[in-house]
């Protein structure tokens, strides 16, 4: 810690406001360069306070000086502070920091932004964060590397500092900034008027131990964050034993809801009629699912029941307290990976991975440990009230289910759309003349095991998929482009000639092959761009939706799982036209009453979540909340939305296990929203409140 040397009669006052500020003098850290010591009043002229104040306090010899920012409870009191007229030249650094001390009685959440260029010129700006205690002086960071993950490469969100900005797939993390003409520090909703002392700007290099923001290693041998304590961190074998011994009493003494059948469905509801499969009826304006036995379903789901994710070791070695041998009793658990998405970059995507959950089932269970992991999670679903095996499950735990259950299918594979684009990849192209044949091949095998089974309660056929921009993409292809030539046919039987097709686009192509869509449509050009997103839409589903009733003809089509962000409207009504229930993953604190209210159809959202902190991990997941009782909170409100949504027919928890905390090597995601943590134990008390969700929901619904 920098202690600055003041004059007697400021230093006598902050040695009650600024407590730590108390000693000599202290040299900057090893592997930091000095950008800014806050020194003198020329930096006060570079400084632009935003809902603040700032002065600087000097010291007594003139050797040096702290920045005093006093803030009001806006959302983001702050400063922004210009650097000199050439910018500043971070190229060789690896980041930058900031000394702040918070006198206050309540944490702060900080953020640093600084804003500059990359190597090749194209702006850049560069984000950090940190929660400073009260009492307490840390370094606000803003790493330049690694999409601003720093040294904590593979991870959604790093230690201490929580979640870091989302990297889309195929982005590359070597466009980081080398120059900068500006930084901004903000206090992010302080909700009440403080002050701060600013001290030190700095940048470090990698090996600097500015560079941490933990001590290595963080996590231990069970997978779990070393440097915290909370409810449920296991701590040897024999407390998993002990907690697994709990538990099942339990559920022993709970096995199940009262308010649902053997099946999950509505015990005190209506009987319908039996036709020994699951099926959708409307009664009373409101969309139901009805059970093999004639009584209404609502599915409550949870995907993934399967033993998790594996995360990079390879570059990480340091990070762990323990990592098995590979000729060792754990050394099953050792696996390699290549083709990893952009967070494992700095080992080109590929290494040595570990699996810790399935680990820890080991030493739970021991040898034969994968028969025992699913019983245990189909006993914990009925007994928590869920009555639903949701996507991504692994076939041996859809094999032994006594409870209903989704079978997941997939048709990705031959040629793109090669103009398209989106976060999981560009969208494929359905006039592919390969498609229908993949497409049945597909659902045949994956439709085998099950179609005879009358717990299925329909196939989820791939999954968040490319939808947006269809008409624009297709004709930005290559003109032997399948799709693309399916449009243009379409638009010259409509139109005879390009020049009267350049006539009601306002387009100006000079052949058919040049024809792009252009930028401001007119209503001509809109409504055959829309028009050709349903004709592709409704090629696609149609082409499953025969597939489905080929191999599995007395179970339902659940589309394909939209989400938000891809889900165009000509493609959704294409949907609806055509499979038994939509599908859609809505990450949303709740439903709103009218979304998707204009198609006359069941829906069941293939994933929402909520994740907290206050359980070791570093990062949310797509919806915050503050801790295990609001996970609950949030539980209930959105189960209520979907149950007052005359469309909603169900809704699936992603996902069953925590996620790794450094991160599943496929693209980082280390997400807290789990029902179980990395070592198998039920986060509570948020499970209390999905208990207690379940046992009235039924009625909820009825009863709007």
């Amino acid at each position: 810690m920098h202690i600055t040397k003041m004059a007697p009669c400021i230093l006598a006052a902050l040695l009650v406001v600024f407590p730590l500020y108390t000693a000599a003098a202290a040299a900057l850290p090893e592997g930091t360069a000095l950008v800014e010591a806050f020194d003198s009043g020329a930096a006060l002229a570079r400084i632009k306070p935003k809902d603040a104040a700032c002065r600087l306090l000097p010291s007594s010899d003139d050797a040096g000086a702290a920045l005093e920012l006093t803030f009001e409870p806006a959302a983001r009191p702050g400063i922004a502070l210009r650097g000199p007229e050439a910018s500043w030249d971070w190229a060789s650094a690896a980041g930058l920091a900031i000394r702040v001390t918070n006198p206050g009685d309540s944490a702060l959440t900080l953020e640093i932004t600084a804003f500059g260029a990359t190597a090749d010129g194209k702006s850049r700006t560069m984000d950090g964060k940190a929660v400073i205690g009260a009492g307490q002086t840390d370094w606000l960071r803003v790493y330049f590397s690694n999409n601003g993950r720093g040294p904590y490469w593979g991870m959604h969100g790093i230690p201490v500092i929580g979640p870091v900005s989302r990297t889309m797939p195929g982005a590359t993390s070597g466009a980081r900034l080398t120059t900068a003409s500006s930084i901004t520090v903000v206090v992010r909703e302080p909700g009440t008027a403080g002050r701060l002392l600013l001290d030190d700007l700095l940048t470090f290099q990698e090996t600097s131990p500015v560079a941490l923001v933990v001590p290595m290693p963080f996590v231990d041998s069970f997978g779990q964050y070393i440097h915290a304590e909370w409810p449920g961190k296991i701590h040897s074998e024999a407390e998993l034993q002990a907690q697994l011994a709990r538990e099942r009493a339990a559920l022993d003494a709970a096995p199940a809801l009262p308010v649902q059948d053997a099946l999950g469905g509505w015990a005190d509801g209506p009987q319908l009629e039996a036709t020994g499969w699951f099926r959708t009826e409307k009664r009373d304006g409101k969309w139901w699912l009805v059970t093999p036995e004639g009584h209404l379903f609502m599915s409550w789901g949870v995907n993934c029941i399967s033993p998790g994710d594996t995360t990079f070791v390879t570059g990480r070695e340091t990070w762990f307290e323990w990592l098995p041998e590979k000729d060792g009793p754990f050394g099953e658990f050792l696996g390699s990976s290549q083709g990893a998405m952009i967070l494992a970059e700095p080992i080109g995507g590929k290494g040595q991975t570990l699996a810790f959950y399935p680990m820890n089932q080991k030493r739970k269970f021991g040898d034969a440990w994968q028969p025992e992991f699913r019983a245990l999670a189909l006993q914990r679903l009925r007994a928590w009230g869920f009555n639903t095996v949701a996507n991504w499950s692994l076939r041996e735990v859809l094999g032994e289910s006594t409870m209903p259950f989704t079978v997941t299918s997939g048709t990705r594979g031959g040629r793109m759309l090669e103009a398209s684009s989106g976060y999981w990849g560009k969208m494929m192209d359905v006039y592919d003349p390969e498609f229908p044949a993949r497409a049945d091949t597909n659902i045949q095998r994956d439709a085998a095991p099950f179609a005879a089974n009358p717990l299925v309660v329909g196939y989820f056929v791939d999954n968040e998929m490319s939808w947006a921009a269809i008409a624009s993409s297709t004709l930005s292809c290559p003109p032997d482009q399948p799709a693309r030539m399916v449009f243009i046919e379409r638009l010259k039987a409509k139109y005879g000639t390009l020049e009267a097709l350049n006539a009601a686009w306002g387009a100006a192509a000079e052949s058919w092959d040049a024809l792009r869509l252009p930028e401001g449509q007119t209503d001509a050009g809109k409504a055959d761009a829309e028009a050709f997103e349903y004709a592709f839409g409704l090629h696609y589903f149609q082409t499953i939706a025969e597939a489905i009733d080929k191999h599995a003809p007395n179970q339902l089509y659940l589309g394909c799982r939209f989400t938000p962000a891809y889900c165009p409207k000509p493609v959704m009504q294409a949907c609806a036209d055509v499979v038994d229930v939509v599908s859609i993953n809505f990450y949303l604190p709740m439903v709103p009453p009218t979304v998707l209210s204009n198609i006359d159809k069941p829906v069941v959202i293939g994933e929402f979540h909520f994740g907290a902190l206050d359980r070791g991990m570093f990062h949310t997941g797509l919806c915050a909340a503050a801790n295990q009782d609001e996970c609950g909170e949030l539980y209930a409100k959105y189960l209520r939305s979907v149950a007052e949504h005359p469309n909603f027919v169900g809704c699936h928890w992603f996902q069953y296990i925590d996620q790794p905390l450094t991160g599943r090597h496929m693209d980082g995601e280390n997400y807290s929203v789990g029902l179980v943590s990395v070592v198998d134990v039920p986060h509570e008390p948020f499970l209390s409140y999905i208990k207690e969700t379940h046992a009235g929901i039924y009625a909820h619904r009825q009863g709007q």
